[in-house]
């Protein structure tokens, strides 16, 4: 016959544990009640007055990189690009502040570029006492073949090398309507000659103004619509309207007061085709 042993636990011990159990269970589910419950964070409610605008500059939003932008000078990057071309337009309406007679003038300046041929063009026409000290105006083109320069002056005459080349030639953007710091989208982007460009605005103290001359009780209000490519990282159009007051414009001597209108546009087809550049002829 064969028995099996086991452990022997006394009664009594069983019998005091239990109490014990009980009593750290009851304790441990009041300390749990007691205990603040974690509730899940509030998410921030939206303004309905702001949502519309906030939904729609995120849905029109352009590309990453692109949510603040610097273009000072306006044709900032476009030596990173083969070739370009790009044209600046004005025109003057008002009166001389001295004499109050009518003053007027406009001004266009083209500038090619073939950045793989070390090339640059520019021709330069600009009439009017309001914005040129010769009224009658005057037509100057320049050229630059690597470190050569040639230029042509009013009356058609071709010079090589001398200042006046270098300074037409390498004439820009930046020196006649100046540039933007500072510029944010607003949500408004189409097709400008078939290259998707989005609008921006900026504050009025963060655009550079050089044709515009200011002095002592002078005043300049100004109306900008500014487009900006971000596929060649380069502003395609800029448009200014300006209302000035006792202001000298370009090379005029004469402070006028009046509206003055400027457009710079990037020529689209130029970015493709670069620009065939050559001596002027006459040199």
């Amino acid at each position: 016959m064969s028995v099996t042993l086991r452990p022997y636990t006394p009664t009594h011990r069983r019998k005091r544990w239990q109490p014990v159990t009980i009593l750290l269970g009851v304790v441990l589910s009041g300390l749990a009640a007691c205990l603040p419950v974690e509730e899940p964070p509030v998410p921030t409610v939206a303004q309905i007055d702001t949502l519309p605008t906030a939904l729609f500059l995120t849905q029109n939003a352009p590309p990453a990189g692109f949510g603040e932008v610097n273009f000072d000078p306006i044709d900032a990057n476009l030596t990173d690009l083969e070739g370009w071309a790009y044209r600046i337009t004005g025109s003057f309406s008002g009166t001389f502040v001295e004499s109050g007679d009518p003053a007027s003038g406009d001004f266009e300046i083209d500038v090619w570029s073939n950045e793989l041929g070390e090339a640059r063009r520019v021709t330069l026409q600009v009439r009017g006492a309001a914005l040129s000290p010769d009224a009658a105006g005057r037509r100057l083109e320049g050229v630059r073949l690597s470190n050569d320069y040639y230029t042509v002056d009013t009356n058609g005459v071709c010079t090589a090398g001398g200042d006046s080349a270098s300074i037409i030639a390498d004439l820009s953007a930046g020196q006649i309507i100046g540039g933007v710091r500072g510029a944010v989208p607003n949500g408004f982007h189409h097709e400008i000659a078939g290259i998707e460009s989005w609008n921006y605005t900026f504050a009025p103290e963060d655009a550079r103004l050089p044709a515009v001359h200011q002095e002592e009780g002078s005043s300049v209000s100004m109306t900008p619509d500014l487009w900006i490519a971000p596929d060649y990282n380069a502003v395609m159009t800029y448009d200014l309207r300006l209302v000035v007051e006792n202001v000298r414009i370009l090379w005029a001597e004469k402070p006028v007061s009046g509206t003055l209108k400027m457009r710079y546009e990037l020529d689209a087809g130029a970015l493709q085709d670069l620009p065939n550049i050559s001596i002027p002829n006459g040199c």
